[in-house]
C-alpha cells in the first residue's frame, strides 16, 4: 500500500521555490491556483508541469526562465488569510467601538479615542492583508526566489 501511495505521489509534477539565501523553500503542487507575470503579460489559472523547463497555466505554455513574478494560492495561504481576517475584524470592531464611545462620552472618553484609533487601524490592516492572502496568495518574485520545476514521472 505504501509503495502504491509513493508511486502516485511521484507521478505529479511540482514547482519548488527557494529563497536565494537558502533559508526558505516552498513546494507548489500541480493543480494549485497560480498567477504568473512574464514580460508584462499576466496568466491566471491552474499549474500543470510539462517538463523541467516549462509549465502550463490553463492553455498557455510558459518557460520557467521567463517568469518574473509568481503568486500561489495554497492551503497555507488560505489558513493564514482566515486567521488574519477573523481577529482583525474583532480588533478593528473593538477599536472602532472604543473610538466612537470615547467621542460621545467626553471627559475621560479621550482615552477611548487614544486606544481605539490604533486598534481600529491594526484591525483594518489585518483584514486587508488576510483578504489579499485569500484572493491572490503568496508572492514569489524572481529577484528573491529561485524557481525549479520537478517534472512529472510516468
Amino acid at each position: 500500500m505504501l509503495t502504491a501511495f509513493g508511486a502516485n505521489a511521484q507521478s505529479k509534477g511540482s514547482l519548488e521555490v527557494t529563497k536565494y539565501n537558502g533559508h526558505n523553500s516552498k513546494i507548489i503542487k500541480e493543480g494549485s491556483r497560480v498567477h504568473v507575470i512574464t514580460n508584462g503579460k499576466k496568466y491566471k489559472g491552474r499549474l500543470k508541469v510539462l517538463s523541467d523547463q516549462s509549465f502550463l497555466v490553463n492553455a498557455d505554455t510558459i518557460l520557467i526562465s521567463q517568469v518574473q513574478e509568481l503568486n500561489s494560492q495554497t492551503v497555507e495561504t488560505q489558513i493564514n488569510g482566515i486567521s488574519l481576517i477573523i481577529p482583525g475584524a474583532i480588533v478593528g470592531g473593538f477599536g472602532a467601538t472604543a473610538t466612537v464611545a470615547g467621542l460621545i462620552e467626553g471627559g475621560y472618553g479621550f482615552l477611548g479615542v487614544i486606544f481605539g484609533v490604533p486598534l481600529a487601524g491594526i484591525g483594518i490592516f489585518a483584514v486587508v492583508k488576510g483578504t489579499h492572502l485569500l484572493t491572490k496568495g503568496k508572492k514569489f518574485s524572481s529577484s528573491k526566489w529561485k524557481y525549479t520545476l520537478n517534472a512529472p514521472t510516468n
